[in-house]
């Protein structure tokens, strides 16, 4: 038990606790260091770049289907078309499926890609392409293994060059990894460029009525008197300066533990993380669902300052158990399980930040790894993997909205015109972002690492 009052010293066994962050179960020593933002690369960049001061991805996991979502195709034979009707958008001459009636509202405001793709057919490489822009170069197999070697998500090169001032971390994965069994799926970490730039993961159950993080030094709505308490151990390991400098971890704590207190002591920080206190009708507002929940929590924290936020679609979440991954059950999952809890908290998100103000400041993306094919699998009522034409949604935070660019063919199979590689959609995340995509950085060897090969899509920025 650490002496948090007391006049005696702390001894050396008491020092390596507080050096593992013994107050709370995240070692944020390591996760919270983080540098001084790098300044804007010069030269002319429009008035989009760096409009945005965070982002919000609303990442569905397994790929929804372009038929039965945005890019419907109701004059195609019907073993490709489906069951569902289409619904006008607010963007006149743009109709979307008849199950996305809120997204369709908000046309206005939105860019829609409608002509996404890659060559890569799984999961994980897919997945690897959209969060990193290039390729993954091993074997299926080897993309579910995690490791630093691996090239970084956007948000790690967004906490490595412009982290933004707020107290957390500068990205966050809400709630959890999308993994698989025995394996964790590379790209969704900093990879080569280290730990310390690895996101934040809230973990547990957004959708729980006393939810709270699982992995910060605090709890929701912690007393002040505990915080002041936590205050004055730093006072006392600043007093203790000189056995601190006997130990090699020494700067660690310091640093580490003097931005775990500032996590603590923020007023901001304590009321993001605290669903059990928001209002019930703005928790019913998402949906009362695993993603709809966290979504609010991913809006909650771009409050309290993390840049960049992907909330993932979990396969815990309907009663098929496969997210958006739909090679069976495709129209019945669509309509019940899928499409209305993600329409409505993307409903509320853009709601929320229109109202307050913040949705010029605030880029949302709606994303998968890919798209599912146009033609159905009888047997079961399925769609399969489909890298070869699929859809991205954009808005706010410096996109040109009321737009759809790129047109697929008649099935929406194959790019028409304006093909979009995923290097293009990481390179217009990164300029809304304020950085320049082919900006060079090091990994942890001093390797360089360009963060985007592609350049942002130029019809859909200012």
């Amino acid at each position: 038990m650490l002496n948090l009052w007391g006049p005696s010293r702390i001894d050396r066994r008491e020092m390596l606790r507080v050096g593992g962050l013994a107050l709370g179960g995240l070692a944020l020593p390591q996760l919270l260091a983080r540098p001084a933002a790098a300044s804007a690369p010069a030269g002319s960049k429009g008035k989009s770049f760096g409009k945005a001061k965070n982002c919000i991805i609303l990442y569905l996991s397994g790929g929804p289907a372009q038929l039965d979502t945005f890019d419907p195709k109701p004059d195609a034979p019907d073993d490709i078309r489906g069951p569902f009707t289409t619904i006008q958008t607010k963007l006149p001459g743009v109709r979307f499926s008849e199950l996305v009636p809120h997204t369709a509202s908000w046309m206005h405001k939105a860019a829609l890609v409608r002509t996404m793709y890659h060559d890569h057919n799984d999961h994980g490489r897919g997945s690897y392409w959209m969060f990193t822009g290039q390729p993954y170069l091993g074997s299926v197999p080897d993309v579910n293994t995690m490791t630093r070697q691996d090239l970084p998500h956007m948000g790690a090169c967004v906490a490595k060059l412009a982290p933004g001032p707020g107290p957390l971390p500068a990205w966050a994965i809400v709630p959890h990894r999308m993994d698989v069994a025995g394996g964790r799926r590379a790209g969704q970490f900093a990879g080569s460029l280290g730990p310390k730039f690895d996101p934040l993961l809230t973990g547990g159950n957004p959708n729980d009525d006393g939810f709270k993080l699982d992995h910060l030094p605090l709890v929701a709505n912690e007393s002040p008197t505990v915080v002041r308490r936590r205050l004055s151990l730093v006072d006392q390991l600043n007093a203790e300066s000189k056995p601190l400098n006997d130990l090699a971890m020494s700067g660690s704590i310091k640093d580490g533990q003097a931005k775990a207190v500032e996590v603590i002591s923020s007023d901001a920080v304590r009321k993001a993380v605290d669903l059990s206190a928001v209002a019930p009708a703005q928790r019913e507002r998402y949906g009362r669902n695993l993603f709809g929940q966290s979504v609010l929590l991913g809006s909650r924290l771009l409050g309290a300052g993390v840049r960049l936020v992907q909330c993932n679609w979990q396969r815990t979440q309907g009663i098929n158990g496969f997210a958006w991954d739909t090679h069976w059950n495709n129209f019945t999952a669509h309509k019940d399980d899928l499409v209305p809890p993600y329409d409505r908290a993307f409903h509320a998100l853009m709601t929320d930040l229109e109202q307050t103000g913040k949705l010029d400041e605030t880029l949302v993306v709606v994303a998968a790894e890919f798209g599912r094919s146009p033609r159905i699998t009888r047997s079961n009522s399925g769609r399969e993997h489909w890298p070869d034409c699929f859809c991205v949604l954009m808005a706010g935070g410096g996109i040109k909205g009321g737009q759809v660019y790129g047109q697929s063919d008649k099935i929406a199979g194959r790019p028409v015109t304006n093909p979009t590689t995923p290097a293009e959609f990481t390179a217009t995340i990164y300029h809304c972002l304020g950085l320049d995509p082919h900006t060079e950085t090091t990994d942890v060897g001093g390797r360089p690492i360009m963060l985007s090969k592609g350049t942002p899509i130029s019809a859909l920025v200012d």
